[in-house]
């Protein structure tokens, strides 16, 4: 048997374990339990999905306002429209009067 052999067997002897191996073996699993996720992070979870629903409906109601907006915007501007029409129509009518006015002058 060469040194190789006799330092693997020495190696994988059978020992006796240490005293207290395993109450600390058992202490150290109990504080690193693994544990199911708690109240606090499914909380967490509810809120960044309350947030993030909460942002939607926000910018939906910004979005709404704009159109509105725009909506509003756009009824001045054919009122105006409306109304200089009318005093372009009324003066187009108006030229045959003043024609007539002229040529009887």
């Amino acid at each position: 048997m060469n040194q190789l052999e006799r330092d693997l067997r020495e190696a994988l002897r059978r020992r006796e374990p240490p005293e207290g191996l395993e109450e600390r073996i058992l202490a150290r699993a109990q504080r690193s339990e693994v544990r199911s996720p708690s109240w606090t992070w499914l909380a967490v979870a509810a809120m960044l999905v309350l947030m993030v629903g909460g942002f939607g409906i926000v910018q939906e109601q910004r979005r709404r306002a704009e159109g509105e907006r725009a909506k509003e915007q756009l009824m001045v501007a054919f009122r105006i429209t409306g109304s200089k029409l009318r005093d372009v129509r009324e003066r187009i009518v108006a030229i045959p009067q003043r024609v007539i006015q002229r040529s009887q002058e």
